[in-house]
């Protein structure tokens, strides 16, 4: 049964005649990632690659060689000596471009598969012609500026009925872990706020914790302030200004009745003295 084994290393480390498979566009361009790594340790790999990708140059060839392979022998100029047999480099073609007009995730998949078919056709030619091969040897393919999530291209490698190592470099199992130390830090933090806050909806909850996290201490005593002075304004204050209206209402009436009584002695008085005046 085949297997995909995965390792943390240095894939250029491999034997000798080993088979190194990277996924590539269509354009003839190896600029970044693990292709620029390709181009600058096998200079003359990539000229072969450049040039099937470009004779003739045409958008309908190019289109052409999505979900097909190319299998570059060992160049004698990229050997570091002469004993040196040096790797073979299988290009998957996978994506018609790269950047932000990469391929979409769908294409991508598919074009893998129909592309390790026909790597293991080609491997087939040259074993007709006595030519011995190593293991085949892989990154994380389409993982990296493909962008496809490396579980998914790992399942349809699985499908292909061949051994592969698949090898990652050391930065990125060290990446991947910090990212998981990162990913728990949140959940915990995410759980002390959800603890500090209550049993409010979901929304409210994260705005209140980003709230009393981020508000300075002065704030907060000044909103107990605020509460404070408006709360003597609510009805509490109107139950008491009735009933002291209340208890002060019978007084005004005895003032007012004295006014009354005061009035009427004067009116008298007024009219004894005018009879007075009138009597002979």
């Amino acid at each position: 049964m085949p297997r995909i084994t995965e390792s943390t290393g240095d894939i250029f480390a491999a034997p000798q005649n080993g088979v190194l498979i990277h996924a590539c566009n269509c354009r003839g361009v190896w600029g970044s990632g693990v292709a620029l790594e390709f181009k600058k340790r096998y200079p003359q790999a990539f000229e072969v690659y450049h040039e099937e990708c470009n004779t003739p140059s045409s958008e309908f060839h190019q289109k052409s060689l999505l979900g097909t392979a190319l299998l570059i022998p060992p160049q004698d100029e990229d050997l570091t000596t002469t004993a040196d047999e040096g790797h073979w480099i299988a290009c998957l073609f996978t994506s018609v471009d790269y950047g932000k007009k990469v391929s979409s995730e769908l294409v991508i998949l598919e074009s893998t598969k129909k592309a390790m078919a026909d790597l293991q056709k080609k491997m087939k030619f040259w074993k007709a012609k006595g030519q011995e091969f190593g293991d085949l040897w892989a990154v994380r393919i389409n993982s990296g500026k493909f962008g496809v999530p490396w579980d998914r291209t790992k399942r349809i490698l699985e499908q292909c009925g061949v051994d592969v190592k698949v090898v990652s470099p050391v930065a990125e199992g060290v990446e991947s872990a910090d990212r998981g130390k990162q990913d728990g830090t949140v959940r915990s933090k995410a759980e002390k706020t959800t603890t500090v806050v209550g049993e409010p909806s979901l929304l409210d909850t994260t705005n209140e914790a980003a709230v009393i996290e981020k508000a300075p201490e002065g704030t907060a005593k000044t909103s107990k302030k605020r509460k404070q002075r408006k709360e003597p304004s609510n009805e509490p204050q109107s139950q008491e200004a009735t009933s002291e209206d209340r208890v002060k209402s019978p007084k005004r009436r005895k003032d007012k009745k004295k006014d009354s009584d005061k009035n009427e002695l004067r009116s008298r008085e007024k009219g004894k003295r005018k009879s007075f005046k009138s009597s002979p």
